[in-house]
C-alpha cells in the first residue's frame, strides 16, 4: 500500500520540483498539495483520505508551517509531518520541534533521501532529519535546562479548579482544542486575533507550557471539553 503525501508550499515550482523528486516511486502516492496552512486544514476537513505524511514548509502566507502542524497534530494526531524548508535557523528548528514536527529536512536534500525520511516516518515512527540540522538540535538540546520531576509532578496536578483560567481562556482553549487558528477564533467569539494571541499567552503562562500543542494536550488528558 502506497504512502499518501500531501505538499505544503506557498510557491508552485517548490510543490513541482518536490513532485518531480517523488514521482518515480512507487511506494508514494501524493493525494493533493497546498499554497499555505489554511488551505491544507481545510482539506483535511473535506477530504475521505487523510495523508499519512505531509511535507511542509515553514514560511507561508496566511497561517505558517509551524503554526499549521501545531494545529494539525492536535486534531489529527496519526498524521505526520517532515518539515522540508530551505532554512537552517535554530529557533524555527526548536520551534518545529515543539510544534509536532517528526523530520527537518533540507529542500535540496536528494529524492532518495526525503524517500528514506517519508519511510522512516511512516513504518518505524523515526525522526529523520538533514545531517546539518542534526547537528544543530543536538546542540540546541545541550543548552536546553533539565526539567525537574518536581515540574513535571506540578503539570500532572493542574486541574480545571486550579488552572487559574479565566472563562474567556477556557473559550479560547476550547476553541483551540478543536484546530482553529486565532482568525478563527477570534470570528467565533467576537474579538480580535490579536486578542487572541494574547489570551493564549496567558494560556501558556497559567499551564506552564510554552505552545498550543502542549496546552491543548492538557486539556485533554484532563478531559476539559469532554
Amino acid at each position: 500500500m502506497a504512502i499518501n503525501i500531501i505538499i505544503v508550499d506557498d510557491k508552485r515550482i517548490n510543490r513541482e520540483v518536490v513532485k518531480g523528486k517523488l514521482m518515480a516511486y512507487k511506494e508514494i502516492k501524493i493525494i493533493a498539495e497546498a499554497k499555505n496552512g489554511v488551505e491544507f486544514l481545510k482539506q483535511l476537513k473535506e477530504t475521505k483520505v487523510l495523508p499519512d505524511v505531509v511535507l511542509m514548509d515553514l514560511e507561508m502566507p496566511e497561517m505558517d508551517g509551524i503554526e499549521t502542524i501545531q494545529i494539525a497534530t492536535a486534531a489529527y494526531p496519526q498524521i505526520k509531518f517532515i518539515v522540508l524548508t530551505v532554512f537552517e535557523d535554530t529557533n524555527r528548528i526548536f520551534e518545529s520541534i515543539k510544534a509536532g514536527a517528526n523530520g527537518y529536512l533540507l529542500k535540496e536534500d536528494s529524492a532518495v533521501n526525503i524517500i528514506d525520511a517519508i519511510t522512516n516516518v511512516y513504518e518505524h515512527n523515526g525522526i529523520p532529519m538533514n545531517p546539518a540540522i542534526a547537528h544543530k538540535t543536538m546542540d540546541l538540546l545541550r543548552q536546553m535546562p533539565v526539567h525537574t520531576y518536581r515540574e513535571q509532578e506540578e503539570n500532572d496536578k493542574i486541574d480545571i479548579n486550579n488552572a487559574g483560567l479565566s472563562d474567556r481562556e477556557m473559550a479560547v482553549l476550547k476553541e483551540m482544542s478543536s484546530g482553529k487558528n486565532y482568525k478563527a477564533i477570534g470570528e467565533k467569539l467576537f474579538i480580535s486575533p490579536l486578542t487572541v494571541r494574547k489570551h493564549a499567552s496567558h494560556i501558556y503562562e497559567k499551564l506552564h507550557v510554552s505552545c498550543r500543542v502542549q496546552a491543548v494536550n492538557i486539556a485533554h488528558k484532563k478531559k476539559w471539553f469532554g
